[in-house]
């Protein structure tokens, strides 16, 4: 039977791709936790090294039973606060105990318990003159298991017997427990120096506008791989340039790498992966949460859409509030509907309108605050549908859409009332065929294969 050299290529790059996507969304990614991923991770390690080091300056580090992509260069956009499986955050307590028991850890070299590893913790605590003892009550016992429990899900520690769950709820069960030695010393990835304060080594992290092009591209497709969109608007001028003038070689070299698709706009560029519906946290989704976000913001990109290019638009809290409270609300006739299903528990209608508005501005949909919340123009890629149940909040034009104020990147400058304040100081949307020009020129070599990884005559860049 002959093979199809063809279909062989297609394989291999999709395997390639998918071992990229699952390093992106994991950064440590531990065989005992996720044996596939890591399988492909093993298999194609040289060309996975390769291809993030030229594409996106990451490191990574293969070994036996785990791999450690270390990113740099974003802060905010590459790290997510540290929580619990039920999605609540770390509280600063619990963050002491799992750098307690790091530090711990990676320097045993066998087996031991809860139990036996909450006096080590102690002890390391007391010499670091850190007040903190697993032993002193049920809150303190809490934290310092959520720390193991977090370990447990990165695949670094293992439950041999017993679980660290039965040790929170009764401090006299003592669960058995394996470290990985090698994996725990890869969770910390940039350890700070003894000189450092939060605010430098923060600093340090982070360059979001270098000055040589080369590094600028690099910091670009970072800040693409990472975000859900690019705005232009909120990138420096520099970096604007930059992305108006290579944004194909990005999308080019960002595809090859993660196997995504790119839409590029007039208001910005965001990347569309193929298996999206895996990402974390899932949108859209059936639980009563995910429903009621995605209710809203298509009843927000309906009643709220300014009818012109523009990369926000404002959302009047009493708009935003009395949407929530039909949608979610105690009297919303879809909480019937959620009762007689076997589903995930339904949140009473306060918090449920927290986890919304979390949800959202996690995803980029909605920025802000009460006072100051902003749907952006990613959110109409989820549709546009007015709910005819929510009252109008302002006066509405003859197609029904509120307008409460002038939309971010609209481009207009005046109203009949005289000169309003400039919504787009940069002018970023008036310059949009130099954009499309720029664009046109960089497509004929994204298309013929230049993924922008190799240094070119017209710039300097890589």
């Amino acid at each position: 039977m002959e093979t199809n050299a063809h279909l062989e290529d297609a394989a291999l790059i999709g395997e390639r791709q998918a071992a990229a996507r699952a390093l992106m969304s994991r950064p440590l990614l531990a065989q005992r936790t996720h044996p596939v991923e890591f399988s492909l991770v093993r298999a194609h390690a040289e060309w996975l090294v390769q291809r993030f080091q030229r594409v996106l300056g990451y490191r990574l580090t293969v070994a036996d039973d785990h791999a450690r992509l270390v990113k740099r260069g974003l802060v905010d956009e590459v790290v997510s606060p540290t929580g619990r499986a039920t999605g609540v955050r770390f509280t600063p307590r619990t963050h002491t105990y799992l750098a307690l028991a790091l530090a711990v850890l990676v320097e045993g070299t066998g087996p031991t318990t809860a139990r036996t590893l909450a006096a080590k913790v102690r002890s390391a605590a007391r010499e670091a003159g850190i007040d903190a003892d697993p032993a002193r009550g049920l809150g303190e016992r809490r934290a310092y298991c959520a720390a193991l429990s977090h370990l447990v899900g990165l695949g670094v520690l293992a439950e041999t017997s017993g679980t660290v769950r039965a040790h929170q709820a009764d401090p006299a069960a003592d669960a058995s427990l394996t470290p990985d030695t090698e994996a725990l010393r890869s969770v910390a990835a940039h350890l700070p120096r003894a000189g450092d304060t939060p605010d430098s080594f923060l600093a340090d992290a982070a360059d979001p506008d270098p000055e040589s092009d080369q590094a600028g591209e690099v910091a670009l497709r970072r800040l693409l791989a990472e975000t859900a969109v690019v705005y232009r608007e909120h990138l420096s001028d520099r970096q604007r340039d930059r992305l108006a003038a290579h944004q194909w070689r990005a999308a080019a070299a960002l595809g090859n790498l993660l196997g995504c698709d790119t839409e590029i706009r007039a208001e910005g560029v965001a990347l569309v992966m193929p298996d999206e519906a895996a990402a974390t946290p899932r949108f859209p989704s059936d639980d009563p949460v995910g429903h009621t976000a995605l209710a809203l913001v298509r009843h927000l990109s309906g009643r709220l859409h300014p009818g012109r290019p523009a990369t926000s638009v404002p959302v009047p809290d009493r708009e935003l509030t009395t949407a929530l409270e039909i949608l979610g609300g105690s009297d919303a006739p879809v909480r019937a509907d959620w009762a007689r299903t076997a589903g995930p528990e339904i949140p009473d209608p306060e918090r449920l309108s927290a986890l919304v508005l979390e949800l959202l501005t996690g995803l980029g949909l909605l920025t802000g605050g009460p006072g100051a919340w902003e749907l952006t123009a990613a959110a109409a890629r989820f549709g546009a549908d007015a709910d005819e149940r929510v009252p109008l909040i302002q006066d509405n034009d003859e197609d029904s859409r509120t307008h409460p104020t002038q939309p971010r990147g609209s481009g207009q400058d005046e109203t009949e009332g005289g000169a309003a304040p400039q919504a787009d100081p940069r002018g970023d949307l008036d310059r949009v065929a130099s954009v499309l020009q720029a664009v046109a020129n960089e497509k004929v070599s994204a298309t013929s294969g230049d993924t922008g990884d190799d240094r070119g005559p017209r710039n300097n860049s890589g």
